[in-house]
């Protein structure tokens, strides 16, 4: 890093007019907070630390800009700004401070190359030089309703105390995440406190997650996971009970924990956007995860793909398909919709039932050409349904739609279908099984859809539950 000792000149002797301009406008505002009349109230003190914290990010840019696009070291932040790039040390004071004393504190994880959301500046308790992360982080300026955070991207917000464990602390994400796990690195970080609650009951209650698995899922620290489970009582034992005429339950996966025992390597990076989880009747810690759609195939190519194996007609384009997420349905069901690149688009539907999961899958061609060759591969993992995660397919009976696992007292099935059924398969090493569709040939702007099945099944006779199933008439609206 080119930091000069202080002692020394810096090389640009002035700052530019535009420069000054917003200086004077800044000190300003402080200073109106500083000479108000009236007594001080919460809102007026809150304001103030914002102009306070917003100045000094200009100055960490300012400084940025001068020293090859790095901030001053951590350790000796406030001596390298204060003289040189705020006028005084007003600035460094939530409320009128002490000479040499500082209410912020530094992250040193963050650089500007830090993602935009990490933190830069946070209130802290007095000190000088202050650096670390979420320990040193105080709400008592602010009769501890929250504290006021300057990020990377130069915005100052002031955060509520429920919403501190949602903080973004870490720095580069190819420097920080590099040495993390695979599973870490794919992390869905919740935005909001009511998000994380519900990922931590998903995680907790129903899906069994340790508190690592947690942190993998959500990219939070441990701390702030547990003090969120404690806060919201989220604990095994205060899962609530359902009824037992209950539908199925249906979760959206959390990622986290690879729904996968083998064969990781042709599933890296697992978006979990396409998969739910699905809970057996006869045990509520027992589940499949159904991934829908796991791969699209046209004759464009390897049109989309749930994760990371081989490239895709977009990756070879480096083009990076945005994250989405299940929308829950008070209902209990799930669904989502995604437009390709290119105009096409597809969407699923999760419904769940007393007797099964019925599922739908949409197909429409945005695109100005016909599409052809639509193959779908539908995968139900079982490593997470006990009795169920032998890796192998002698287990498996394939009876064009319909494929059922059997557990291995040989009692217990777990049957999935597609209509249009062009490949039934199991891959013994996830271990897995398929019952993949293919699509009609769509012209542009046509749309088709297909109907998809998932149930458990108690007994001996499985082709007597197939024609059961059959029976229902499911394919048909």
């Amino acid at each position: 890093m080119n930091e000069e000792p202080v002692a020394k000149p810096h090389r640009r002797e002035s700052f530019s007019v535009p420069r000054v301009i917003l200086g004077v406008l800044i000190f300003i505002v402080i200073l109106s907070y500083l000479l108000d009349p009236r007594p001080p109230r919460s809102a007026s003190r809150r304001f103030a630390c914002m102009a306070r914290l917003k100045t000094l990010g200009v100055a960490l840019s300012l400084y940025a800009e001068g020293n090859s696009n790095t901030y001053p070291t951590a350790q000796a932040w406030c001596d390298l700004l204060v003289g040189r790039y705020v006028p005084d040390e007003e600035c460094l004071h939530c409320t009128k401070g002490p000479s040499r004393q500082c209410d912020y504190a530094m992250n040193p994880l963050a650089d500007p190359n830090s993602s935009p959301e990490a933190v830069l500046l946070f209130e802290c308790d007095p000190g000088w030089n202050r650096s670390g992360g979420p320990e040193l982080l105080t709400t008592s300026h602010h009769e501890g309703s929250g504290c006021n955070v300057l990020f990377v991207d130069g915005h100052v917000t002031f955060v509520k105390a429920e919403e501190i464990p949602l903080l973004r602390w870490e720095g580069r994400v190819d420097d920080k995440k590099q040495e993390m796990d695979p599973v870490v690195r794919n992390a869905r970080r919740p935005t909001t406190r009511k998000e994380l609650e519900y990922w931590l009951r998903n995680m907790v209650w129903y899906h069994r997650f340790t508190t690592d698995e947690a942190r993998a899922a959500t990219g939070l620290d441990v701390k702030a996971i547990l003090a969120v489970r404690n806060e919201s009582g989220i604990m095994l034992n205060t899962r609530p009970e359902r009824a037992k005429d209950a539908p199925l339950l249906v979760l959206p996966y959390p990622g986290g924990r690879h729904p996968r025992i083998g064969f990781l390597e042709g599933a890296v990076g697992p978006q979990r956007e396409t998969k739910f989880s699905v809970f057996t009747p006869w045990d509520p810690n027992c589940y499949v995860v159904v991934d829908v759609p796991e791969a699209i195939w046209s004759n464009l190519g390897l049109t989309y793909l749930a994760h990371t194996h081989i490239d895709t007609i977009w990756t070879k384009q480096r083009i990076e398909l945005p994250k989405l997420e299940w929308n829950r349905r008070p209902d209990g069901s799930l669904d989502i919709e995604r437009t390709l690149p290119n105009g096409i688009a597809f969407g699923v539907k999760a419904v769940p039932a007393e007797d099964a999961v019925r599922m739908e899958m949409w197909l429409q061609n945005g695109t100005n050409q016909r599409l052809t060759d639509l193959r779908v591969q539908m995968c139900v993992m079982t490593k997470m349904a006990a009795g169920f995660a032998e890796q192998t397919n002698q287990n498996k009976v394939f009876t064009n739609p319909y494929v059922a696992c059997r557990s291995t007292d040989g009692k217990r099935w777990i049957i999935t279908a597609w209509e249009g059924c062009n490949r039934l398969w199991g891959n013994e090493q996830c271990p897995c099984f398929h019952s993949d569709p293919k699509f009609p040939e769509l012209e542009p702007g046509q749309r088709q859809r297909l109907r998809g099945w998932l149930s458990f099944y108690e007994g001996d006779d499985v082709q007597a539950e197939f024609a059961r199933i059959e029976a229902t008439g499911w394919r048909r609206d």
